[in-house]
C-alpha cells in the first residue's frame, strides 16, 4: 500500500536540524501507531461479532440435528413453522401452520 506521507518522508530533503528530522519521523510513527490501534480495535469488534454469529449458527445446527434425529412422522416446531414452499408461514409463528 502506498502511503503518500511515507513517500514524502523518503523523498524530501533532510532537514537542517537532525532533531527536527527525528521529531518529524516520530510524529509520523505516532500517527501510524494510532491508525494501527484503531484498526486492531475494529478487527477485535469484528472478531467478537464473528464469534457470536458462529455460536448462533452452531445452536441452529444443533436444532437441525435434533430435528433430523426425531421420529419421521412427528411434526416438530421446525416442521410446523415452515409452509410447503419451505418458508415461514404468513403469521410468522409455529401456531399458524399447525392443524
Amino acid at each position: 500500500m502506498n502511503d503518500p506521507l511515507i513517500d514524502a518522508i523518503h523523498e524530501h530533503e533532510p532537514l537542517a536540524d537532525p532533531l527536527e528530522e527525528i521529531n518529524l519521523r516520530l510524529a509520523i510513527a505516532a500517527t501510524d501507531i494510532a491508525e494501527l490501534r484503531a484498526e486492531v480495535t475494529r478487527l477485535d469488534r469484528d472478531l467478537d461479532e464473528a464469534r457470536r454469529l458462529n455460536l448462533r449458527a452452531a445452536e441452529l445446527l444443533d436444532l437441525v440435528y435434533e430435528h433430523l434425529a426425531g421420529s419421521p412422522g412427528r411434526a416438530t416446531g421446525l416442521d410446523a413453522s415452515m409452509d410447503s414452499a419451505g418458508s415461514m408461514d404468513g403469521a410468522g409463528s409455529t401456531d399458524g401452520a399447525r392443524r
